[in-house]
């Protein structure tokens, strides 16, 4: 039930358009058969003259003309045949027609409905997530769900009302012959459910090594440059091959064991034709079966068996489709993150951590240790520290991509959890240590946060950046592409913009999360004087592992595994023992030349 829910959810404004395929399919269905039965008056009543005794036969007596004329004009059998053939092959069309929108629509809904709940979802889910698994989901998943509703879906109800109507007809003929096509029918429903409840688990295996093979491949081209630096590309050959030899592995198993049933269920079908065929053929002998209706009986027989055959390819599939919607259903169930409920203040005001813990689910240790810390409204402020003491999970949680373990954020003297986390991180700008650049045109990449920004605010937030002389220097300006992930720029220049672009954003909190480190020391100076005449507008945050990036700040912060160890100016800090004296003397040695002793 939970998966019909999830198909019919998605079906929106076509679930109309779904039940007038099946009523279609049924029609079809029922026009498919009838040629066997105008085939079957022909011999029996018009060719050898046996009484009209079925209301059918009636009928087509009656609009033919009778017999006798029909056999002295049989071209109306043969044009009667065209006219149900065309009526066949318009249905035929109609359904075609009706399965293809079904399907497409019913798929776009999902990948919409998919995409904004991707989005929506927390930042942590994100993290834990591997990509190519989420790729493969909402790509080979989701056709499976189309591929299903394109041609199987339909091809179910036409094979039962195929079923239905042959053996209303079959048993109207001879119930014991009909009985004997019902063994044969019910036998091979069996088998293909025992094979049906058999595949499935090998589907979900072929269907989950798919994603390790996808997260490979996804993983090799994002990292290709460090694969290229490190000489490691045998080694990823070598992984790949590894990880596809699984797939073919588990693959080919599905697929012998489809070779089986395709096979075995032949031989069923065959058996099961060949016993009415004897029998048959004794009925017609003792005079209980007209040679029509023996014909009947054969096309019809055969016609439902191969069909039954069909159907358990149909419900593999099927078995196929119940795991991609349990896959995709495993994506929606996931909460999303709720950004618009919550109080929507001026975010100008002092930042306070009131004595903040945080620790990750899955680590008992506690990345943030009781945590109290005020920042003043326009106050820049550097936080240093050793990689891994807590400095970019303290401004993770400034914008609510993490809930603290224990304690309180203040902003303004309004604790943030009641605040709308889209109001926040409007107002919270982030330049993150890995800038990330879309593959558009630099204007493009600056106006992302906002398209009716006027280009004169875009030079501005350049000129801050120290980047608006760079990109006049491309020759198409800022109209220059930028390759995928901002590949065509180099480390400095993709920083500089990213820089522009939270500028450009205005956000009266600003957080450098060790992004200066990507430039120069000359350009990181000459943003931080740029940004000071920002001073008075904004609150600024710079974590850095730089002294000098700090030094000209109004406090600095020193965090060690977790936990403020030092606080105040650069000077005051200089004066005192501890790890920022440490790191200035170590950088300035390095910067002048002399040797670490």
């Amino acid at each position: 039930m939970p998966r019909i829910k999830f198909i019919v959810d998605h079906l929106g404004k076509y679930k109309l358009a779904l039940m007038i395929l099946l009523a279609v399919t049924i029609i079809y269905a029922g026009i498919n058969l009838i040629p066997n039965l105008v085939i079957s008056f022909l011999i029996d009543n018009v060719i050898s003259g046996r009484p009209v005794s079925d209301g059918f036969s009636r009928f087509l007596n009656d609009i033919l003309g009778g017999t006798t004329y029909i056999r002295e004009h049989i071209w109306l059998v043969a044009i009667l045949l065209v006219v149900i053939y065309f009526l066949v092959a318009l249905f035929m069309n109609i359904r075609q027609r009706l399965q293809g929108d079904v399907a497409e629509n019913l798929c776009e809904n999902i990948r919409d409905h998919l995409y904004s709940h991707i989005q929506l979802l927390p930042y942590a889910y994100h993290v834990k997530i591997k990509t190519g698994e989420l790729i493969q989901k909402c790509t080979s998943d989701v056709d499976m769900v189309r591929r299903f509703f394109s041609g199987q879906f339909a091809e179910i109800f036409y094979i039962l009302s195929t079923a239905i109507i042959a053996l209303l007809v079959l048993f109207n003929i001879n119930r014991e012959l009909s009985l004997w096509v019902c063994i044969s029918l019910v036998i091979i429903l069996i088998y293909s459910y025992i094979f049906f409840k058999q595949v499935q688990k090998q589907f979900r295996l072929s269907d989950e090594q798919e994603a390790v093979l996808s997260t490979n491949i996804q993983e090799s081209l994002s990292g290709i440059r460090v694969i290229k630096a490190f000489n490691r590309e045998l080694y990823e050959i070598d992984k790949f091959i590894k990880e596809n030899e699984k797939y073919k592995g588990v693959t080919l198993k599905m697929i012998h064991y489809l070779g089986y049933y395709w096979s075995s269920s032949y031989m069923i079908a065959l058996f099961g034709i060949l016993l009415i065929v004897v029998m048959g053929v004794f009925e017609v002998r003792a005079g209980d079966l007209s040679v029509g209706d023996f014909t009947i009986f054969i096309s019809y027989q055969t016609t439902v068996l191969y069909a039954m055959r069909q159907l358990g390819r149909i419900l593999s599939d099927f078995g196929r489709l119940s795991v991609s919607i349990d896959r995709l259903k495993e994506i929606l169930e996931e909460k999303a993150e709720d950004i618009h409920t919550g109080l929507t203040p001026s975010l100008r005001g002092d930042i306070y951590f009131d004595h903040v813990s945080f620790k990750y689910d899955d680590d008992p240790k506690m990345v943030l240790d009781d945590i109290d810390l005020k920042i003043k409204e326009n106050e820049t402020v550097a936080i240093i520290g050793p990689t891994g003491s807590g400095k970019s999970t303290l401004v993770s949680l400034l914008s609510r991509l993490y809930e603290p373990t224990s304690g309180h954020i203040y902003i303004g003297g309004t604790d943030i959890k009641e605040i709308s986390k889209a109001h926040l991180r409007d107002n919270v700008g982030i330049v993150l240590q890995e800038p990330f650049l879309f593959s558009r045109s630099i204007m493009d990449n600056l106006k992302i946060i906002d398209e009716k920004v006027s280009d004169d605010a875009v030079y501005n937030a350049t000129k801050i950046a120290s980047v608006h002389d760079v990109i006049n220097g491309f020759e198409r300006g800022y109209r220059t592409l930028v390759g995928e992930k901002g590949v065509t720029l180099s480390g400095g220049q993709k920083q500089r913009i990213a820089i522009a672009r939270t500028i450009l954003k205005g956000s009266p909190i600003l957080i450098f999360d060790d992004s200066l480190s990507a430039v120069d020391t000359e350009t990181d100076a000459a943003i931080r004087a740029a940004i000071k005449t920002l001073n008075g507008k904004m609150t600024t945050i710079i974590i850095t592992q730089r002294v000098a990036s700090s030094k000209d700040c109004d406090r600095i912060i020193v965090i060690e595994d977790g936990k403020i160890t030092q606080t105040g100016t650069h000077e005051e800090l200089c004066a005192q023992d501890g790890l920022y004296k440490r790191i200035n003397e170590i950088q300035s040695q390095i910067v002048t030349g002399e040797e670490v002793r």
